[in-house]
């Protein structure tokens, strides 16, 4: 054994300066994740509080430097990146603030545009599992078979069983042209499905006139750098066919830019309307208003939101809400009401950071709790959200067959 112990310690005094190289660079890493946490503080409290976990870390990796069994596996880069997500995860038990790899940062600041890269598919969180909600047309998805109502099982053979619907649509993000290996659930039966990632045109909103009746169903999927305005040019576009009333329909809108929401809300409510409030660390409140100027639309309105109604999407449901102009229905909503900005690193990863959170005109809080409608309403067994490209041409009474959800949020519209 004494000769054993020997043999080690030449070797490791021969690999000594990489991993004291190793070691310096990973706790600078961590020091500066530690200082983007603490940043309100002077320097002097930070590393006073922090210098025994700073410490300690060091002294974790230089344990495993110098006595893992498989030294070839050693990753400084996964190691550091390991050590920065522990720390965020200690933070933020829904998963909203996180870090992001070089590759994850240019993939996030592409998911809020007009166009996407990934497979086509649209999640939905429905009780213990997460389903595919919808498809885009002529998706990699939708040419491979997947249907609307498949559960995801596994992404790239890692299971998303116990994660829910955000965490599983990471998973499924990547670069264009790679692939995405799933494994999903019908009918009882697996099935494992390899789908290539390409650029795909992602139209923020649709609308459907419900076969002779003045009621429109309008759809807003996301918050994109463009989404207001395609909100504004799909009301036009049904009362210009004829619409007098409408459903929004934000299930499965998974937010996006907050901006685009103020200006969709601004299209519903009457100038000086607050929208939300901003409430940051030290307990701070800002709230934003609908501007002058604007013209609201006027006509009956309601909401219909579910479990992957998300961030800005809640933000809009919660405005519409608490400033009495339309009544709320579906499930209640996912519950991300932080807001994150993105505090790049040296590297290019970056860490989105929660800053503040947002609360609705009346006060509630949306982090952790969502927004709850004023009426409840579910899917029924084996039904999921239709979309009004689905629905178009289908005469009233096939219109809500297959979606009780958006059968209830009519009859509210039509009660007024």
């Amino acid at each position: 054994m004494s000769v054993w112990k020997e043999v080690v310690t030449k070797l490791d005094r021969r690999r000594a300066p990489a991993r004291r190289t190793v070691l310096l660079i990973a706790v600078l890493v961590l020091v500066l994740a530690v200082y983007l946490y603490e940043r309100s503080r002077s320097p002097s409290d930070i590393f006073g509080e922090n210098s025994e976990s700073v410490a300690l870390y060091a002294e974790a990796l230089e344990t495993v430097e110098e006595d893992y069994v498989d030294q070839e596996s050693i990753d400084p880069e996964e190691q550091t990146y390991g050590a920065i997500k522990g720390m965020l995860g200690s933070l933020d038990r829904e998963g909203h603030t996180r870090f992001e790899s070089p590759e994850e940062v240019v993939n996030n600041r592409e998911s809020y545009s007009s166009t996407e890269v990934g497979v086509g598919i649209r999640l939905e969180d429905r009780g213990d599992e997460v389903v595919i909600s919808s498809l885009l047309q002529g998706s990699p998805a939708e040419e491979a078979g997947v249907e609307p109502g498949d559960a995801m099982v596994a992404v790239d053979g890692e299971s998303v069983r116990e994660e829910n619907i955000v965490e599983t649509a990471e998973k499924l993000e990547g670069p264009e042209g790679g692939r995405v290996e799933l494994t999903v659930l019908r009918d009882g039966e697996e099935s494992e499905l390899s789908l290539k990632r390409v650029e795909l045109e992602v139209p923020a909103s649709s609308w459907n006139l419900v076969g002779g009746t003045d009621m429109a169903h309008l759809r807003l999927g996301l918050f994109s750098d463009d989404s207001a305005a395609e909100l504004e040019e799909a009301i036009f576009e049904a009362q210009e066919a004829g619409a007098e009333r409408f459903v929004l329909d934000l299930r499965n809108n998974e937010g996006g830019w907050v901006g685009q929401a103020e200006e969709a809300a601004a299209q519903f409510l009457p100038a000086g309307s607050v929208v939300y409030v901003q409430r940051d660390g030290d307990g701070n409140e800002e709230e934003a208003v609908v501007p002058g100027g604007n013209e609201p639309l006027d006509a009956s309105l309601v909401v219909l939101v579910n479990k992957g109604t998300a961030s800005s999407a809640e933000i809009l449901a919660g405005a519409l809400r608490d400033n009495g102009r339309a009544k709320v229905v579906g499930r209640a909503t996912f519950g991300a009401g932080t807001v994150l900005e993105e505090r790049p690193l040296r590297d290019g990863s970056a860490i989105l950071l929660a800053v503040a959170e947002w609360l609705t005109p009346n006060g509630d809080a949306i982090r952790g709790s969502g927004i709850e409608p004023d009426i409840k309403a579910g899917l029924e067994k084996g039904q999921q959200p239709r979309t009004p490209d689905e629905l178009r041409g289908l005469p009233e009474e096939e219109v809500f067959e297959e979606d009780a959800q958006l059968e209830r949020a009519f009859g509210v519209l039509r009660r007024g």
